[in-house]
């Protein structure tokens, strides 16, 4: 797993841009736009959508890709 990759690297490095990716998951561009640029936060719906389009099968990266802000906490306490 690349480790400084997020779900816009992802999303453009598959798709090449917002438009395509809107396309393919079936949203309009503005609101795969606010998504990608963390402007709205995501449902559990659209993690699900974005995970099966991007390929993101193992929990280890759902977690890494959807909730890496989040999880340094858990994961960085041992370095405190």
């Amino acid at each position: 797993m690349n480790e400084g990759v997020n779900i816009r690297g992802l999303v453009l490095s598959k798709y090449h841009s917002i438009s395509e990716f809107a396309k393919a998951i079936g949203w309009s561009r503005n609101k795969a736009s606010r998504i990608l640029n963390g402007v709205t936060a995501l449902s559990a719906d659209d993690m699900a959508k974005i995970s099966a389009l991007l390929g993101i099968e193992t929990p280890e990266r759902f977690v890494h890709y959807f909730f890496a802000r989040l999880s340094t906490k858990w994961t960085n306490r041992d370095s405190a």
